[in-house]
């Protein structure tokens, strides 16, 4: 064998040593980080396989906080104990933080914006964003909501005009559109028109991304994308909807950046991006700054509060339909308030506990996911047995450790809410419940300025509407005008809309 092939030989070998030497030393780190996650976390009981769906079961089999299999080597600890929730999220996102793929996913989609942050970054966003959901800044956002819900009630009353027997309208397509156009107002000073029913790029991204995924060959680029950011760049039909609402976005950020820029000598911009960069250029040295991309990254905030929002509001009135009693003690409290402002808005008592009974029932979002940052010990509010029978007053939960909220089930459990936990009874919330401590009312919300836009665009619509229900897949709506026609609005399959 001559020198050249030898030389060839082995720098083949030496490559391949190093990679095995890589490969043991990577399972050796993995193997430890694995083995002391089991050494020190909670031998916590639970079902030998996936039962998630079915967690009513599962708590009354293994107790409030057990040990749920999410993969063949993978496992969630899921804690249905009120002290163990109130816990976790006054630790979150501290302690508790959004999975790497969770953050690898939002950061790919829409920037390193408040729904990105965990720990210290949440803290810097959290706090440069405060004075923009303070009680005054909030006030000034709700002739927003209450313009946008005129508006969608100028629209039904000039159809009606033409429909003098009444007619059938969309109310998730309807809520959908009104939340959209008030978050761009709100949000950026900026009116996306979906109202009108155009064509609009953000609608078109949120559509793309509630829809079923396949096993197409767009939808699976698209869900590698998240891990594998060069494939963005291949230009399937997703990745072009994405890309042009990233840049459509982009564009709306950069211009309110423009209007607000410190050369300006005056703006009107109330918007909370607006509001959030004036903020930031009246105090240069402050504590908390953001980047110049992670102001424009706050796009965000429409992405956590349209379809939130949109979905609760439909399932609002939804079971408002279904309760024609609850809807007349609704209406005689809101036409018994006249012109409502914010400070009139959170003293309506019986609206406050008609939209946490339906966020309670129907909540937005069904479980939160986040795994540990470090080593942590979260306290029960009664003792509990382990896998291997010992009673403790508290789980060992070890950095790397993936924790579960199933807020669906809590919302709807009859340990916490008794034999009527999955009836809509606003009436509840003058209940004593102080036995029941999430460190929220629930798990749906926490503030009231997180409900105010429901509220507002609620109020907007339904002073003057009767809403009725028929039938399993549609919830119809009445509205009454001053010259006696109807609407009849629900919730349709695509192909059996309406208006």
């Amino acid at each position: 064998m001559d020198d050249q092939n030898r030389f060839i030989l082995l720098a083949s070998l030496w490559i391949v040593y190093t990679i095995a030497l890589l490969l043991v030393i990577w399972a050796a780190v993995a193997g430890g980080r694995a083995l002391r996650g089991v050494l020190y976390t909670t031998p916590l009981p639970g079902p030998a396989r996936s039962s998630l769906a079915d967690m009513a079961r599962s708590a009354a089999a293994y107790g409030p906080v057990l040990l749920v299999p999410t993969g063949r080597f993978s496992s969630t600890i899921v804690l249905c104990d009120p002290t163990a929730i109130a816990h976790f999220y006054a630790n979150a996102p501290v302690i508790y933080r959004s999975t790497e793929f969770t953050q690898k996913s939002t950061k790919n989609l829409v920037g390193r914006g408040l729904i990105w942050a965990d720990g210290e970054h949440h803290l810097i966003h959290r706090q440069a964003l405060a004075p923009m959901f303070c009680s005054s800044a909030v006030d000034g956002f709700c002739p927003i909501f209450f313009s946008m819900a005129f508006k969608v009630q100028d629209m039904w009353n000039g159809a009606l005009d033409t429909r003098p027997r009444g007619m059938v309208v969309d109310i998730q397509h309807w809520m959908n559109s009104v939340v959209l156009d008030s978050l761009g107002v709100a949000g950026f000073a900026h009116d996306f028109e979906s109202l009108k029913g155009d064509y609009c790029t953000v609608t078109a991204a949120f559509y793309t991304l509630r829809a079923t995924s396949t096993n197409s060959p767009s939808d699976i680029i698209f869900r590698l994308a998240s891990t594998i950011p060069i494939l963005r760049d291949i230009p399937t039909a997703k990745n072009r909807i994405i890309k042009d609402f990233q840049a459509y976005m982009n564009h709306i950020a950069e211009d309110v950046l423009e209007r607000n820029a410190p050369t300006k000598s005056h703006s009107e911009d109330k918007s909370i991006l607006g509001l959030l960069i004036k903020s930031l250029a009246q105090n240069p040295a402050g504590e908390f700054r953001l980047s110049h991309a992670e102001v424009v990254a706050q796009n965000t905030l429409l992405f956590s509060g349209f379809e939130t929002t949109a979905v609760s509001l439909s399932w609002l009135l939804v079971e408002l339909a279904k309760n024609p009693a609850i809807q007349d003690k609704l209406r005689n409290e809101l036409r018994g308030s006249g012109n409502l402002e914010y400070s009139e808005i959170v003293k309506l008592p019986y609206l406050q506990a008609v939209i946490d009974e339906s966020l309670r029932l129907h909540p937005p979002i069904c479980d939160t996911i986040r795994v540990a940052a470090e080593d942590d010990v979260i306290p029960v509010s009664s003792p509990i047995i382990t896998r291997t029978g010992e009673t403790v007053t508290s789980i060992h939960v070890a950095k790397g450790t993936v924790l579960t909220v199933p807020i669906q089930y809590i919302n709807t459990s009859e340990t916490f809410w008794g034999p009527g936990a999955l009836k809509f009874d606003p009436g509840r919330w003058w209940q004593d419940k102080s036995n029941i401590d999430f460190g929220n009312r629930h798990l749906s919300f926490g503030r009231w300025a997180a409900r105010v836009p429901r509220g507002r665009l609620l109020i907007g619509t339904y002073q003057d509407c009767a809403f009725y229900h028929c039938g399993q897949i549609c919830a119809l709506a009445a509205r009454w005008t001053t010259n006696g026609h109807r609407v009849n609005c629900g919730t349709y399959p695509a192909a059996q809309s309406g208006w």
